[in-house]
């Protein structure tokens, strides 16, 4: 990939030296890029970021039991099963 810092090409790398001369400040976040693949120059900060991957944990909500204790700290599923 081409890399630009204002009006000036200033080289031409893989994308894993990219992210080599990102991490040691050599490369800015406000240069510029251009791939084939691209129809335009573009900002080396939106070739590196990535959404991380969200993982979904989803947990049944506890509540605090009365179902024959009639102490409210008790915690159960609702079904009797304290836990």
């Amino acid at each position: 990939m081409r890399i630009s810092r204002g009006n000036e090409v200033i080289g031409n790398w893989p994308v894993g030296q990219i992210k080599r001369r990102m991490a040691d400040a050599s490369l800015l976040p406000t240069d510029f890029y251009y791939h084939e693949e691209t129809s335009e120059w573009l900002p080396l900060a939106g070739l590196l970021i990535r959404p991380p991957a969200v993982k979904e944990v989803v947990k049944a909500a506890a509540r605090p039991c009365y179902c024959g204790s009639g102490l409210p700290f008790f915690m159960c599923h609702g079904d009797g099963r304290e836990g």
